[in-house]
Formats: structure tokens, C-alpha cells, sequence
């Protein structure tokens, strides 16, 4: 239930309780704590809010590190979190990892209710063999995805997500270049937040809470 309906349901409670002499009092004295008991109700979260939330595609063919099959609706009711990377990535993508660790600590238990997704976008180098090995140096809990190139490339251009290769050196081959943004779903698995790389993962572990507490 959301805390607002919560809260509307209290507030109700105590005047039926409190019968007639709180009825008694004037419009004037009870609509300001009204309104100002409301207006404390009301949360603007950190990162970059869809309003209206936006379809979260579903991801195709696809499989986990352990070689499972893997969608995202397996995780209805949970808030998960998705990035498009991939593991000869020399920056972006362990700056991105490292700042997951960093907002599953400030949770506690409470990560217990938010799934941690990485979408590769090299599946011709990310086996599910190659992502369990890396994704397990920064939290073997954190889910490591594969699609093939084809559904792959369906997939990225269905989220918005550019991906293009360049260039790189002898040890890492070619790189490929990719939107470093993190993706957040809600439980109802809408697609609600947004942030940039090197956003406070203390702002982004406020903005689960709410956003978990918030749903129907």
C-alpha cells in the first residue's frame, strides 16, 4: 500500500475517533495541518525520474552466468537495477559495479528486495563462464546477462542504449563504446529512475526505499 494511502487511511481514523469535537473545529485551524501534514508526505527523488514510467522491454533469449534462462518479470515485486556493459571494459563499467556494492551496503538487509542486472553488450567475448568469473571479483549475488549479437543489438536499440566499437589496444582488443547510464525498475516492472555514472550511492539507496514503499 502506499505510505500517501497510508497516511490518508490515519488521518481518516483519527477523525472518526475523535467524533464530533474534532469536527467541531473550524476550517481555518484544520486545513493548514492538513495540508502541511501532506505536503511532508511528498518525496522528490535524487536521480532522473520517467514521469510517466516507462515500458522496461524485456530482454531476449537471454541468459544468466550460470547459463540460465533469465528475464526480468522473474523478479516482479523487486527493484532491479540494469546496466549495459561489459567486462573487457577498462572504466565505466567497474566505476558502475563498485557503486552497486556501494548501494547494497547502504541497504543492509533490505537488498534483499533490489536485483542487481548487468547487460553485456560484447557477447561474442561474454560467455556466461566469462561474466561469472569477473561478476564474482565485485558480488557473485549480481546477475550477469547475455543475449545473442542479433537480440542483443534488437535489445539496446529497444532501450534507447548506443553501442558502437572502436578501436582498441593489443590486450584489449577492440572496445566497444556504450551509454554508462544505471537503469532502475520498480516492483510493478515499470522503468522509473535513471542515474548518470558517479551518482551518491547513498541518493540511490534513498531512492529505492521509496520507490519499493510507493508501490501498490
Amino acid at each position: 500500500m502506499p505510505r500517501s494511502l497510508r497516511l490518508l487511511l490515519a488521518v481518516i481514523a483519527v477523525i472518526v475517533i475523535a467524533g464530533g469535537g474534532f469536527l467541531a473545529a473550524s476550517s481555518a485551524s484544520i486545513l493548514p495541518n492538513w495540508m502541511e501534514f501532506w505536503k511532508d508526505d511528498t518525496y522528490t527523488y535524487n536521480g532522473g525520474f520517467y514521469e510517466p514510467p516507462r515500458e522496461a522491454h524485456e530482454l531476449i533469449n537471454a541468459v544468466d552466468q550460470n547459463g540460465e534462462p533469465f528475464t526480468l518479470s522473474q523478479f516482479q515485486d523487486k527493484v532491479v537495477f540494469i546496466y549495459f556493459g561489459y567486462t573487457n571494459c577498462p572504466d565505466a563499467c567497474p566505476a558502475t559495479l563498485a557503486e552497486w556494492r556501494e548501494v547494497k551496503a547502504e541497504l543492509g538487509d533490505e537488498a534483499d528486495d533490489v536485483v542487481f542486472v548487468m547487460v553485456t553488450v560484447d557477447p561474442e567475448r561474454d560467455s556466461p563462464e566469462r561474466l561469472k568469473e569477473w561478476l564474482g571479483f565485485w558480488d557473485p549475488e549480481f546477475y550477469g546477462v547475455s543475449m545473442s549479437p542479433e537480440d542483443t543489438v534488437e535489445l539496446t536499440s529497444q532501450w534507447g542504449v548506443s553501442v558502437s566499437r572502436s578501436d582498441g589496444d593489443s590486450a584489449s582488443g577492440y572496445l566497444v563504446n556504450h551509454d554508462v547510464s544505471t537503469y532502475v525498475i520498480g516492483p510493478d516492472g515499470r522503468l522509473y529512475l535513471a542515474y548518470p555514472l558517479g551518482f551518491d550511492p547513498a541518493d540511490m539507496a534513498e531512492d529505492v526505499r521509496h520507490l519499493r514503499d510507493d508501490q501498490p
